[in-house]
């Protein structure tokens, strides 16, 4: 099992981006991560191991009323096409896992496409924005 730390990585549901992303622990009550932030949007909530509705996981007791509309998801293919706007994704580098790459590079997958890697989440691994959705891909290994 991981060491939950202050300031270490931990995959969460993020509330903005609806996808299991990493996340920054912010706040530890008990011994488990109770606030953290998104590594790809900077939004801070609650922590949560998987999305609403897989048995639990996923879902926060609410404390408060909100008295404005929450605000909407931003769909995988926005979010794509934010990080890649200005870009020529004629210049991403072919994947392989043997090579490293850093948040803000492009890389062109076989299957997936062209996709920006938005974090480094440790152990040989990263996490990147495809036109599909987020993936996380090993990097480094050789």
């Amino acid at each position: 099992m991981a060491t939950i730390a202050l300031g270490k990585d931990i995959d969460s549901w993020c509330t903005r981006c609806k996808l299991v992303l990493a996340h920054t622990i912010e706040t530890i009550v008990n011994g488990k991560a109770k606030r953290v932030h998104c590594n790809t949007c900077g939004s801070q909530h609650v922590h949560r191991a998987g999305p609403p509705g897989e048995g639990g996981t996923g879902t926060a007791t609410r404390t408060r009323t909100r008295t404005t509309a929450a605000p909407r998801a931003v769909p995988a293919a926005t979010m794509y096409a934010g990080l890649m706007q200005g870009r020529n994704p004629g210049n991403a580098r072919a994947y392989a896992m043997t090579q490293t790459y850093k948040a803000g590079e492009l890389l062109q997958h076989p299957l997936f496409g062209v996709g920006v890697v938005t974090a480094d989440k440790g152990d040989g691994k990263v996490e990147v924005v495809f036109e599909s959705g987020g993936k996380v891909l090993v990097h480094g290994r050789g």
